[in-house]
């Protein structure tokens, strides 16, 4: 083996040894980042409803004052009805403070956690 071959050999490997290792450890950053930024754009998604962000995930449950049998008197003077962005019974605890009966026995309220 001669001085050239010897030195080709030995870039080689220092390729094989330094390079590689440092090429794999940028394209697995890289990967990652992608896979985060994926996730958080399809978490941020989720929180959307109709381009209006909610601090509870609405699920595809049927309207509350369809259930519930309410007048159309009753639903333009009800929290629930007028923000359809939040859970109806959140919405109007938040602006009554409490529940009335009727909306306490609603099967859409009934599978919820009762927080305010």
């Amino acid at each position: 083996m001669n001085s050239s071959q010897a030195t080709l050999t030995m870039a080689l490997l220092f390729a094989l040894r330094c390079l590689v290792p440092v090429a794999l450890m940028f394209a697995i950053g890289y990967a990652m980042n992608w896979m985060v930024n994926r996730w958080e754009a399809e978490a941020e998604k989720e929180k959307m409803v109709d381009g209006v962000a909610t601090a509870v995930p609405v699920l595809n449950t049927p309207s509350c004052w369809s259930i519930v049998g309410c007048s159309a008197e009753e639903r333009e003077n009800c929290p629930g009805f007028q923000q359809q962005a939040l859970p109806c019974w959140l919405a109007r605890t938040r602006a009554e403070g409490t529940l009335p009966e009727k909306c306490t026995t609603c099967a859409v309220y009934e599978g919820r956690p009762a927080v305010a």
